[in-house]
């Protein structure tokens, strides 16, 4: 056994390129920033936040 043998790899396994959700950590496309879950959960909130102006007491 040469010594390029040795160290040659021994499986031939490819990853798909991907990144991984900011918020739990699951495996996404690399296009993506969050995985659908959390994307559905950041759009509730957004919608929750909307800023109401408070009327005036006279």
């Amino acid at each position: 056994m040469s010594k390029f043998e040795r160290y040659k790899k021994k499986t031939e396994t490819y990853i798909d390129p991907h990144k991984h959700c900011k918020k739990c950590g699951e495996m996404i496309e690399e296009a993506f920033s969050y995985c659908s879950e959390c994307y559905q959960t950041l759009k509730e909130k957004k919608k929750r936040k909307f800023f109401k102006r408070k009327k005036k007491e006279t």
